[in-house]
């Protein structure tokens, strides 16, 4: 079955068509998840419930545009509404200063990006995957996580910097991030 087709029958709350959605989608949108939670659960249930939402809210996909950055936004929107619902967004000062402790984490062949992003603090991770891989403008990351501008340029200078200092420690990483 086509994607048109899958898009169609999951209107009708057919529940074949919603498994194979389901099971196409999941393991790209969890690696998004990802991305915002350390905490594997975390991700998974947000998950879940981006898809649920998709789910409940497909029927107004209006078949223009891309079906798949459609889910893509809400599975984001999903993860920013569990980290504001979850935690409070702090970023305390003891988050900027936390030493990274990746001896115990990363090997010198283990080029594992995510692995790097896990040990920033919650506040930089999140700032950081924002702006440099959903492509979100630091206004609009301010709106979303409810801070100011400044507040998350620094978070993501922050971000950079920790992560410039993770590059240098362990040169073997094959990454061009930065």
């Amino acid at each position: 079955m086509d994607l048109q087709h899958i898009i169609q029958a999951c209107k009708k709350n057919d529940t074949k068509a919603q498994r194979l959605l389901y099971e196409k989608y999941d393991s790209r949108f969890f690696a998004v998840c990802k991305r915002y939670f350390v905490n594997v659960h975390e991700a998974e249930d947000a998950l879940v419930k981006g898809f649920l939402k998709i789910f409940q809210h497909i029927n107004s996909f209006s078949n223009e545009g891309n079906f798949e950055g459609w889910m893509h936004r809400i599975i984001v929107n999903e993860c920013l509404m569990e980290i504001r619902k979850n935690k409070t967004f702090l970023l305390n000062i003891e988050d900027h200063n936390k030493s990274l402790h990746a001896d115990n984490i990363i090997n010198e062949d283990n080029g594992d990006i995510m692995q790097l992003l896990n040990l920033l603090p919650e506040g930089c991770r999140i700032v950081f995957v924002l702006y440099v891989i959903e492509g979100y403008k630091h206004k609009e990351i301010a709106e979303q996580l409810s801070i100011s501008e400044g507040t998350s340029k620094s978070q993501l200078n922050l971000a950079k910097t920790k992560l410039k200092d993770l590059f240098n420690k362990y040169p073997n990483l094959k990454a061009n991030l930065l």
